[in-house]
């Protein structure tokens, strides 16, 4: 009998054996490759529950979900969307938030909406059937208006940064629109993108992301007109694109090179101690000429996505046939 017992615990234990190695195998890949010719993706979010990343196309106006194999499906593809930017999960309300622009670079372009379109759709995450369209544009001045990114707080509000203005607008989870923050201190020159990547910080506040000339705000919830620029010392990056919270004391940064100067693409680490009063680079990943844009974590490590812009907006033909889903292994900053 006890022999008999010692097998049962054996073929067990063999059992457990294989559910792990299986586990391990199930893992992400390091690159994950997009076949979608032309697609030119911008925004990244990864959804644990069905093991996906979802990203955006500034050229079709689409949304696509992406396997861990790389298989590409379109989640949506309606009529509105001109450039899909960036997106947002809200995972306790079941929806994909999505910010539609039109930078003037979409097949869908059209004079009315080039430099002026500023909106976020929601999505059921499951079904992808389109919830709630709200027009950001039609709350704010006259002017240039481009809903580049998104991110929600701790209550489901949203809040999105506008590249052609000073504004962030805030989006309440059942759909109000109001405009958090409008001040000159935030724009950049004309002709240039402005505000662009933001993360939430679960004390209350953002941090928020200006392009042009790669600076970092502080800007707090309850009296956002109380901002701060946050301190990054020696300037090591001349442009920001996306910024994602790793834990509540360091931040990932997407660079990538849209202005002509000359200096490497790459994401950074950056560290504050001080409550992000200031911050400095404690890491870089060096992602070579892809244009990386966008951040997210999966599972416990940070995917980046290659954009490859400067080819869309350059009119390149042939169009770019694939991109990659890369994961970020940071080296420590020399």
């Amino acid at each position: 009998m006890k022999i008999v017992k010692n097998a049962g615990r054996m073929v067990l234990l063999y059992s457990i054996i294989g559910l792990l190695s299986t586990n391990v195998f199930a893992q992400l890949p390091k690159e994950v490759l997009v076949k979608s010719p032309g697609l030119y993706p911008e925004g990244l979010v990864y959804d644990a529950t069905t093991e996906s990343f979802f990203t955006t196309s500034v050229s079709q106006g689409k949304i696509v979900k992406v396997s861990k194999k790389g298989k590409v499906t379109v989640f949506a593809d309606d009529e509105d969307l001109v450039s899909t930017i960036g997106l947002e999960i809200d995972v306790k309300r079941n929806r994909l938030i999505v910010c539609n622009s039109d930078p003037g670079a979409s097949i869908k372009s059209t004079e009315a909406t080039k430099g002026k379109l500023a909106a976020i759709v929601f999505y059921n995450l499951k079904t992808g059937k389109r919830e709630k369209y709200i027009d950001l544009a039609a709350i704010a001045p006259l002017g240039g208006h481009m809903a580049n990114d998104v991110v929600v707080d701790n209550k489901g509000n949203f809040y999105i940064t506008d590249s052609f203005s000073s504004i962030i607008y805030k989006v309440t989870k059942r759909g109000k629109a109001t405009i958090l923050i409008n001040d000159k201190r935030l724009a950049s020159p004309a002709g240039t993108f402005g505000l662009n990547g933001l993360a939430y910080h679960p004390d209350g506040f953002l941090i928020v992301a200006l392009y042009n000339g790669g600076r970092l705000f502080k800007i707090p919830l309850k009296k956002p007109s109380n901002f701060t620029e946050i301190n990054l010392g020696n300037k090591p990056f001349p442009t920001i694109d996306g910024v994602l919270l790793l834990d509540d004391n360091t931040i990932a940064v997407a660079c990538n090179n849209l202005t002509g100067a000359k200096y490497p693409s790459a994401v950074y680490k950056v560290k504050s101690t001080n409550n992000w009063q200031s911050a400095n680079t404690i890491g870089v990943f060096e992602t070579g000429d892809t244009f990386p844009t966008t951040l997210t974590k999966a599972d416990n490590d940070v995917f980046v996505v290659y954009a490859k812009l400067p080819m869309l907006f350059g009119g390149v033909k042939p169009v770019a046939q694939e991109f990659e889903i890369t994961k970020v292994e940071f080296q420590k900053k020399k």
